[in-house]
């Protein structure tokens, strides 16, 4: 069965919302339709977080409502049908007893103009939901996609740390609970399909809750597949595009998957950056400090893995990273599932390796072998919230006397594609990690790569970081702390530094 009305849950109380454009995003019905204009429009494109509210949502990969910070203006209002949404206007206890996280605020003078404040606001109080423990370092992570004009961040951090101070028993969460089960009841509900005009313009949105019915849409039309919106999103707010059809991923339950296995991990179309960071990253820790950078908290609340990859950006970080892994994607064509290795997926700039009607179900990642090491490394012109100029992957397998005994080296930035340096590959099998010749390496990264030069970085530039990244990785998987020159042997080189700016581009 299908049904056309949008149910959700703003501030404590349950919305029927009529069949609506489907590219109508979360803030702006927020700010036209319910007046709530403590939601701002900033960028209108997921970086300043001005527009941040928290939503609960049911995941069936952890099989429980979580909440989340997340960007509202390049989010579509039917992908939040069966969520609880709260806005800075519902934080309040009642009309005269504000919510903790506003009397840190207050107290700490952390606001001067305020257009930004609710935004910085919701981003701790989605931690306070989440009982996340809070100190110098994740609190800049926290704050990372809030973007703060007048007030500074010192105060700000000060009302963060106020409130990590407050003991979890002497948390006021009950209005949580009405949330919490009102997400869970709402699981039951037939999916939503929504057909109608904008003007002219036909639309269609549909959110199926198994795959089988993701399947039958894929069969007879030809949807574009949305899952975080945090591309899509700003398709239509900046491109301004016409979507007629969009075929939303986030509640099928067969793709909200992450399973992990003694030698490997499944994540489904639908996991969010942010719960797979959490699963993968105690493994991988080069991966985890390439997520921590990757968007903000709200991106990575909203953004998909899958989608990641899936939209083919050359600069897409994740790629690289999984490439070098040794991943697999799980492809479902018409319910007929194939396997191929992720970097023949990238066939070309914005072609991948699909058949019509078929999409990426899952990827697959292997854990490390004993003998293994992964580095994996980004440069960008900020540390945070950036499109990486270069960034480089490496996954060495080194017997006990240093022979790298397998090599799988990728890069996002150098290409029209992710793409792997077959050639610096090759060449390290059989070489000692301590002497390997530089001069031999960095002609085989020219061999591998012919980057061009635009507005993030020079042809010349991303050689160099190419090759000094390289350098990096086999300086900390060596163990070494040595300084670097190119060429020579790697025990007795002086290399220049791999930064995370483009100071000199």
């Amino acid at each position: 069965m299908m049904r056309e009305d949008i149910i959700l849950m703003l501030n404590g109380k349950i919305e029927r919302i009529p069949p609506v454009f489907s590219a109508l995003t979360l803030m702006n019905w927020i700010r036209d339709y319910k007046n709530l204009t403590g939601t701002k429009e900033g960028c209108a494109e997921g970086d300043c977080g001005a527009c941040t509210v928290v939503i609960g949502k049911y995941e069936h990969s952890s099989k429980s409502v979580i909440w989340r910070a997340v960007n509202s203006c390049i989010l579509f209002l039917p992908m939040l049908d069966g969520c609880s949404v709260r806005t800075v206007e519902g934080l309040a206890y009642n009309e005269t007893e504000l919510h903790p996280v506003q009397t840190a605020f207050i107290e700490n003078h952390a606001s001067q103009c305020g257009f930004c404040t609710p935004g910085f606001v919701m981003s701790l109080y989605a931690a306070w939901c989440k009982n996340q423990k809070l100190g110098s370092s994740n609190i800049d992570d926290l704050f990372a996609g809030n973007l703060c004009r007048c007030t500074g961040y010192r105060p700000i951090k000060r009302a963060a740390n106020q409130i990590s101070k407050i003991a979890e028993e002497e948390r006021d969460n009950s209005y949580l609970q009405a949330e919490k089960e009102f997400v869970i009841q709402n699981q039951k509900n037939d999916f939503l399909s929504i057909n109608g005009k904008n003007g002219q313009h036909q639309f269609r949105f549909d959110s199926p809750k198994d795959i089988n019915t993701v399947v039958e849409i894929l069969r007879e039309s030809k949807p574009l597949i949305l899952s975080g919106a945090t591309d899509i999103g700003l398709w239509v707010t900046k491109k301004h595009m016409e979507i007629e059809h969009l075929l939303y991923f986030g509640n099928v339950k067969e793709l909200d998957v992450l399973n992990e296995n003694e030698v490997g991990f499944e994540i489904g179309a639908s996991v969010s950056h942010d719960v797979a960071m959490q699963k993968l990253g105690p493994h991988f820790e080069g991966l985890w400090e390439l997520w921590r950078r990757f968007g903000s908290e709200q991106v990575r609340a909203s953004g998909t893995v899958v989608g990641n990859i899936a939209n083919g950006s050359p600069i897409a970080d994740i790629s690289p990273a999984f490439i070098a892994l040794g991943a697999s994607l799980i492809l479902n064509h018409l319910g007929r599932k194939r396997v191929i290795p992720i970097e023949s997926f990238f066939i070309s700039y914005g072609k991948q390796e699909l058949k019509k009607g078929e999409f990426v179900q899952s990827v697959y990642v292997p854990k490390l072998e004993k003998n293994q090491k992964f580095e994996c490394y980004k440069i960008s012109r900020r540390f945070d919230q950036d499109i990486s100029a270069v960034m480089g992957a490496f996954l060495f397998s080194i017997s006990n006397e240093g022979i790298i005994q397998k090599a799988q080296i990728a890069y996002g930035g150098m290409a029209a594609i992710p793409k792997q340096a077959s050639n610096l590959s090759k060449l390290l099998i059989g070489k000692d990690l301590r002497n390997l010749s530089l001069d031999d390496c960095k002609k085989a990264i020219e061999e591998d790569f012919q980057p061009i030069t635009d507005v993030r970085a020079s042809r010349e530039y991303r050689y160099e970081m190419a090759f000094n990244l390289f350098l990096k990785a086999c300086d900390k998987i060596a163990g070494k702390s040595t300084s670097y020159l190119a060429g020579g042997a790697i025990d007795n080189i002086v290399v220049k530094p791999a930064t995370d700016s483009l100071q000199n581009v």
